[in-house]
């Protein structure tokens, strides 16, 4: 018997079987699937960039406050107390009626930059209030906030003012210290109230996406509380 005679044969036809599909089915079948597997991908890629673009949120407080800020108001009588033992302690600001500023750094801990598009003393509830006619307290804006660096490099020197902070893109790791002028709510006090603030707000904008952040700084600023003449027992109003 020959030896070709032993390779199996379909019956019918002396061809072998096939081992695969034909190749233009096979194309067929891929381009059947494209379209709604890029879709997929396309809308897991749109959600994981929207999830880190609204949760992104760079800025921090930089580490450092003061009383003194180039071109802006310093007030009367503004200084450290409480400081004893090493303590961090606070900064006192005695009643009075003209401007002061708040000093603080902010800095941008993340990967990538953000514009600061605001930086106000007041929450964003109490921004909406003020609009609708209710007095901020115990502390007011009083002025645009402006912005120095804080890291100066061989020969440069410390601006005499600073520029205004609205339109800032912050880049990451680059701290720069505000200037947040502020007058108090009333020209009297309760001598035997105090009230104080350790926190301000920084509106950010990242990409498409705008939100506020509270920033807690280390040294909160303490005053007594402040009230329009008229409106607590035993209320002093200082001529400063």
């Amino acid at each position: 018997m020959a030896i070709t005679e032993s390779s199996p044969t379909q019956p019918g036809s002396g061809e072998p079987p096939a081992s695969s599909p034909p190749r233009s089915r096979a194309r067929a079948r891929w381009r059947r699937w494209t379209p709604g597997t890029l879709a997929v991908l396309i809308t897991a890629a749109l959600v994981v960039l929207a999830i880190l673009v609204v949760t992104y949120q760079p800025v921090q407080y930089g580490g450092e406050a003061g009383i003194g800020f180039p071109g802006l108001p310093t007030g009367v009588g503004l200084r450290d107390v409480n400081t004893f033992g090493g303590a961090t302690g606070e900064i006192y600001a005695p009643q009075q009626r003209g401007v002061f500023t708040i000093v603080a750094a902010i800095d941008n801990a993340g990967p990538e930059t953000v514009t600061i598009e605001a930086v106000s003393i007041l929450s964003p509830q109490d921004q909406a209030y003020a609009a609708a006619g209710q007095r901020p307290w115990p502390l007011v804006p009083a002025g645009p906030v402006r912005w120095i660096p804080t890291i100066y490099h061989r020969g440069q020197s410390v601006p005499t003012s600073g520029r205004p902070v609205a339109g800032l893109s912050l880049a990451p790791g680059d701290p720069i210290l505000l200037g947040i002028p502020v007058r108090m709510a009333g020209a009297c006090y309760d001598p035997n109230g105090w009230t104080g603030t350790d926190v301000f707000y920084v509106e950010e904008r990242f990409l498409f996406i705008t939100h506020w952040v509270a920033v807690t700084v280390q040294q909160p600023w303490i005053m007594h509380e402040p009230f329009p003449p008229g409106q607590a027992n035993d209320q002093i109003c200082p001529s400063q």
